[in-house]
């Protein structure tokens, strides 16, 4: 192991959310929005408990908040939810290159200046991969359509992002020029076939990734290497992050699919977890 320091999760807090699928979040001045695509919910956190709010559109990614509004990546495409009026709006005209009934969005982020956001067949992601977007100014520009579930959306620096096939247990490195033109896409890591990577993060030198049914956080070095499992109290952990300013990790989770026997085991499911973060050499 290249990296010989390891990270410790304690003193966890539970918000008893019970998403469906939770996912999205984001995290900024101590405060975080994550969102339940299947509900069409959104979840804040406020002090020690939580918000949320219904929408018409389906959410899938929170890109960023203030005190008015927030900014989803959701099934038509980028829009704001204002958070007096919940007033719904699109911010990107578009068009969109899919159909918008057979798919929907999964997930996305910042790389640098450009907004990414992917979308994924609802039915037969094996058959029909999905789509990746780059958002710039007020347009769509298609960057990849070979990725079955696109996922993951950890920005490395301002050029370079991974974006993980979550079907196919790869996560890829995607290079961007200047003028946000695709350089280059690799491989970045492969992990085993019983290794569906989710959403993440990067903390200090490592880059952690939600396991799906992984009941675990891989955590990898830069390169690309698996280093460390943090154990999650679900079986379906589907994104994390960091906030620096309190060295707390958030993670989210889905019930979605899972069985009645498994929710037993993981009766947590669901729910959205706040974990004190500690990297020890």
């Amino acid at each position: 192991m290249e990296n010989k320091k390891v990270l410790f999760l304690y003193n966890k807090q539970t918000f008893m959310t019970r998403c469906s699928l939770g996912e999205g979040l984001f995290v900024k001045n101590q405060q975080a929005y994550w969102v339940d695509i299947n509900k069409h919910l959104v979840f804040g956190n406020k002090l020690d408990t939580f918000i949320q709010y219904k929408l018409k559109s389906q959410p899938s990614v929170i890109y960023d908040f203030n005190k008015d509004f927030i900014y989803l990546g959701a099934d038509r495409g980028l829009i704001s939810f204002s958070l007096s009026t919940s007033v719904e709006e699109a911010i990107v005209s578009g068009p969109l290159d899919h159909d918008y009934a057979r798919y929907r969005s999964n997930d996305g982020g910042y790389c640098g200046e450009q907004q990414l956001l992917s979308f994924m067949h609802r039915e037969d992601p094996e058959t029909y991969p999905g789509f990746i977007y780059s958002i710039t100014g007020d347009s769509y520009k298609l960057i990849d359509d070979t990725v079955h579930i696109p996922n993951t959306f950890v920005p490395l620096d301002s050029s370079k992002i991974l974006i993980s096939d979550s079907l196919k247990s790869v996560i890829w490195l995607y290079e961007f020029d200047n003028n946000h033109e695709l350089l280059s896409k690799t491989i970045w890591a492969k992990l085993d076939d019983n290794m569906t990577p989710d959403g993440g993060c990067v903390v200090g030198d490592f880059v952690l990734i939600a396991i799906w049914d992984g009941a675990s956080i891989a955590v990898f070095s830069m390169r690309g290497e698996l280093v460390q499992e943090l154990t999650m109290p679900v079986s379906r952990p589907t994104n994390c992050k960091f906030d620096i300013k309190t060295s707390k990790l958030w993670v989210t989770s889905a019930t979605d699919g899972l069985t009645s026997e498994q929710i037993t085991e993981y009766p947590e499911s669901g729910d959205t977890f706040l974990f004190d973060l500690r990297i020890i050499n």
